[in-house]
């Protein structure tokens, strides 16, 4: 009985293990699943597509960093910018990383490792590989993703194409699941029409002459004296012949859609020798910015890696500029493409890391597969692993020499 006691207690430990924080519950209700899909031709031609995509976004990913490496050497404006970011700017880690919202970015993340995973127990079982378990991983209580555990030992003694295949699985799928949903943000940017542009009230002097006529934050300027107002060019030219102690006629655009009207009289005031009415102006531009993203082209696609909190006055779908915009989604636009973007934001990310050959991500062991197949019979066990330890040691070195020399020089 005792014994029995045991064996119970050691399934229920390979089931459910807690290491603080990380909580892993283990399980093969997920197997079928993985064979279901496994039988699929589908999966057979994703597989082949995939060993040859993980290459291509390695090739990428090395020119990235190293990119990345040559502009913290000579741009300073680079180190400074990445200064004012941070350190934690360069971990996926909602909540920590300043970049990244913590819900859509948990979601993203749990998204991104779930596919990951799953494409490595799809092919896994296409190939004739055993799957010996797959599960949830946890923060505490909070989901962070999952994992498949397929068998090693297959895997080291198989022939390389085969090996690859599963190796190449998790990054392929979060390709073509990053390449899913950057279409459908393209879509949805693509459908969006500006409700408002020209010059914005970003702030007001408390108790200026602006705010005390009745001027708020968020205002549009209609006109000022009778005279449209496009852009700030238009502020200026109107100012350049105003003294302190002036009245002017302000119109702004304010309310739901900044469909109403408001009219009012302010008294300019002296401020380091000019006239002054006591507000921060800034172009909304919300039609120039729309265009640029509509517009698709290889660089122009390269705006669509930039997150909405690190230029949020330029990017369409950022908290700042998302209320100039609507669209045939109604007022939700904002939710599903934040959703889509974050998803091929990490997605994105997640297979280009995974892709590098960096040991033991799965790019590293394609390399190390590819190593032993090419150069098996002319060079020994013990220089493929030496050469497979400089190269992860080269990338590693640079990805901490561009997070170290905004903080050094």
């Amino acid at each position: 009985m005792a014994k029995q006691e045991e064996i119970t207690n050691q399934n229920i430990q390979r089931k459910v293990d807690f290491k603080f924080p990380i909580l892993t519950i283990r399980t093969k209700m997920f197997n079928g699943v993985f064979d279901k899909l496994g039988t699929f031709r589908a999966s057979r031609w994703f597989a082949r597509a995939a060993v040859v995509i993980v290459p291509v976004i390695a090739a990428i990913g090395l020119y990235l960093l190293i990119n990345s490496l040559i502009n913290m050497l000579w741009t300073p404006a680079v180190r400074e910018i990445s200064r004012e970011i941070g350190v934690t700017s360069y971990l996926l880690l909602p909540g920590i990383n300043p970049m990244l919202p913590v819900l859509y970015g948990w979601l993203a993340i749990i998204v991104a490792i779930t596919i990951h995973e799953g494409a490595h127990g799809i092919v896994a079982r296409n190939e004739g590989f055993n799957v010996k378990s797959s599960g949830l991983l946890f923060f505490l209580f909070i989901p962070i993703g999952a994992f498949v555990d397929v068998d090693e030992e297959q895997i080291a003694k198989a022939k390389p194409r085969p090996a690859l295949k599963v190796m190449a699985a998790g990054v392929g799928a979060n390709i073509l699941l990053a390449a899913i949903c950057l279409f459908g943000v393209i879509i949805i940017v693509n459908g969006l029409t500006p409700i408002a542009d020209g010059v914005y009230v970003y702030n007001t002097v408390e108790d200026g002459p602006a705010q005390q006529a009745g001027i708020h934050v968020g205002d549009i300027f209609v006109s000022v004296d009778n005279m449209a107002i496009i852009n700030y060019s238009d502020v200026q030219t109107i100012f350049a012949d105003k003294q302190p102690g002036d009245t002017i006629n302000v119109t702004v655009a304010r309310g739901d859609n900044w469909k109403n009207n408001f009219s009012t009289k302010i008294t300019l005031v002296e401020s380091e020798g000019r006239a002054i009415m006591g507000v921060s102006l800034g172009e909304l531009t919300t039609t120039a910015r729309l265009q640029q993203y509509q517009t698709i082209s290889p660089s122009t696609l390269m705006l669509y890696m930039i997150p909405p909190a690190l230029a949020p006055g330029f990017v369409p779908f950022s908290d700042s500029l998302a209320p100039f915009y609507s669209s045939a989604l109604g007022s939700q636009w904002v939710i599903w493409v934040n959703l889509l973007f974050w998803v091929w934001f990490i997605n994105i990310n997640v297979a280009v890391f995974n892709a590098l050959p960096i040991y033991p991500m799965d790019g590293g062991r394609m390399f190390d597969i590819g190593l032993k197949h090419v150069f098996g019979k002319k060079l020994n066990e013990k220089a493929i692993r030496n050469i497979n330890i400089v190269v992860t040691s080269s990338i590693v070195i640079i990805l901490a020499l561009i997070i170290v020399i905004p903080f050094v020089f």
